[in-house]
């Protein structure tokens, strides 16, 4: 098993409760967030986003099941595992107050590949997740901040 990370951050004027609130809709991600346009949501029939908290991800044959792991009140994480390409791995974000009251949001992906796809995502798909994490957080921004 072969691990990465890949992350990005952002400066935002929205407090924490307001950044959080976006992000544990789990529901309405496909609304803001880049290329989840034909991304389903399956949400359990009952529950509320916390630590142990389950749901996926569905975009045709290919699902993501995500587990809440952190649930704090400057951060949160999420365990994944996708069913094609094989990936595992945890997301993290991160809000990190600044002195002038303003705050800066950090994404940390941590990929754990098994050796026969490192060959396949090579350092051209590492940029594209890098890209797409910097999306998620200009997203995350403008949705936050109501532009």
């Amino acid at each position: 098993m072969i691990s990465y990370e890949i992350c990005a951050s952002a400066v935002t004027t929205a407090p924490p409760e307001r950044i959080f609130a976006v992000l544990d809709d789990f529901g309405r991600w496909p609304m803001w967030m880049p290329s989840f346009e034909h991304v389903r949501v399956e949400l359990p029939a009952a529950g509320a986003p916390g630590p142990g908290f389950r749901f996926r991800l569905r975009a045709g044959l290919v699902h993501t099941d995500l587990e809440v792991l952190d649930y704090a009140p400057l951060a949160r994480s999420t365990r994944f595992q996708m069913s094609f390409p094989p990936l595992t791995g945890i997301n993290r974000c991160l809000v990190v107050p600044l002195a002038d009251g303003r705050y800066r949001i950090e994404r940390v992906d941590s990929f754990d590949l098994p050796e026969l796809l490192v060959g396949i995502i090579d350092a051209t798909q590492r940029e594209r997740f890098a890209r797409l994490a910097s999306e998620f957080l200009q997203a995350l921004k403008r949705t936050v901040e109501g532009d």
